[in-house]
């Protein structure tokens, strides 16, 4: 599905917006329809790969400390995804919009974070955002890209990041996303009408 080439470009992950205006915990309500911009902790970063790949501006961070995060979150309009119960708090206490998920598995924290966020429709995005640095992906021709030689010959249609340079395609690994975003649609339309918010 994917492959890398180098970029000069490096654009930054998100720039400054509107803050979301209601706060959610894990029981929390939701905090409404439209595409929101999100955080992810060090405990989440599968979970921000595929939230990137079903469209949504994700960034993700590792190997920082919460003051970062907090900081990060405040000055991009960022919402805040955890697993971390004390760093929960500690954002709640702050005043940024945060949703903690148990952790439990990755379908269910993306389902309960979708839940929150008053998603309904879940779709693979492919020429969205990249899986693997959140940088926008910009449609290219197969003249225009470094892939094997296998798949250049059988894809027509490309798309490539703007800030690192991977290269994305319509493959087997798109229809198992797809896959996973028809299971959760369903998850999501069989929760009770106090979880959908």
């Amino acid at each position: 599905m994917s492959s890398r080439k180098s970029s000069s470009s490096a654009k930054s992950a998100g720039a400054k917006s509107g803050k979301s205006r209601r706060l959610t915990s894990s029981s929390g309500d939701s905090i409404g329809s439209g595409r929101k911009k999100l955080l992810a902790d060090a405990m989440l970063g599968s979970v921000a790969r595929k939230l990137r790949i079903f469209g949504f501006d994700t960034a993700y961070v590792a190997h920082t400390d919460d003051d970062y995060v907090l900081k990060m979150a405040t000055e991009q309009g960022r919402i805040i995804l955890t697993a971390d119960k004390e760093f929960f708090k500690r954002l709640v206490s702050r005043g940024a919009d945060g949703i903690l998920v148990e952790g439990a598995s990755e379908l269910a924290d993306l389902e309960h974070i979708l839940a929150r966020l008053g998603v309904k429709h879940v779709d693979v995005d492919l020429g969205s955002r990249c899986a693997a640095c959140n940088g926008l992906l910009e449609q290219r021709a197969p003249a225009q890209v470094s892939v094997p030689e296998a798949v250049a010959g059988s894809k027509e249609e490309f798309y490539q990041c703007a800030d690192c340079g991977k290269v994305y395609w319509d493959g087997g690994h798109v229809k198992r996303l797809r896959a996973l975003a028809a299971t959760l649609e369903r998850r999501l339309a069989a929760r009770p009408a106090a979880s959908k918010g």
